[in-house]
């Protein structure tokens, strides 16, 4: 619109001119979003923003929601806001799972209401939550260590001996007993399959390793008689 624009008439005939004074042209709206907040994926305690433009005649009273629900100071957040510019800003110095949820920018003055959604979501670096057992098992026995994640996005396991990385074959098995905890198996152990074992969880944000732990065989004895 052409708020605020100063307006002047001018009036000419073939006698001269005349030019009026200058009126200022107000014009009343309700808020509309220039630009919208946007979806973000935040790493687990680092700092979130939100921002978006809002322009309304007058000036929009703008609140920020988590879930349904107005942040406030007590929330630990930071609302700022820029009038020249018309940017509106909510900061999360430190986000955390609780964080994860929609976010909505509202916007109100007399002439009406919008409203904007959008969602964010909490990354995290892998950790290994348990320890792996040493394992003593009898030669063709299956031998099974069971390692515990957590991550986000979820991370790849990756699983090793003797610093060396496992592939996998038909004499492996690799299962998902849960979403955070896979098992690896050794089916048919052999002397060969003696030495230390250990996990890897990774993700775009980083790896991590489980502790080593030993795998002890027990070779068959061979009786003559």
């Amino acid at each position: 619109t052409d708020t605020g624009s100063a307006f002047s008439v001018k009036i000419v005939n073939q006698l001269g001119e005349a030019i009026s004074n200058k009126a200022t042209l107000n014009v009343s709206c309700g808020p509309v979003f220039v630009v919208e907040p946007v979806d973000q994926n935040i790493l687990k305690d680092k700092e979130a923003k939100f921002e978006c433009v809002v322009k309304s005649n007058p000036k929009p009273n703008l609140v920020w929601l988590f879930n349904g629900k107005e942040f406030t100071n007590r929330d630990g957040v930071r609302v700022e806001k820029d009038v020249a510019k018309d940017k509106y800003t909510l900061v999360i110095p430190k986000v955390t799972p609780a964080h994860i949820g929609t976010i909505t920018a509202k916007a109100t003055n007399e002439f009406g209401t919008i409203e904007k959604n959008c969602q964010i979501d909490v990354l995290d670096s892998p950790r290994i939550l348990n320890k792996l057992d040493n394992l003593t098992v009898n030669e063709g026995e299956t031998a099974k260590f069971v390692v515990k994640f957590s991550g986000k996005p979820k991370p790849a396991i990756k699983w090793f001996k003797d610093d060396a990385e496992i592939q996998i074959d038909e004499s492996v098995e690799v299962k998902e007993i849960a979403e955070d905890e896979i098992s690896f198996s050794i089916k048919a152990c052999k002397a060969e399959h003696l030495g230390n074992y250990f996990a890897k969880a990774i993700n775009e944000f980083g790896e991590v390793a489980s502790n080593k732990a030993t795998l002890t065989i027990n070779s068959k004895k061979i009786y003559l008689t």
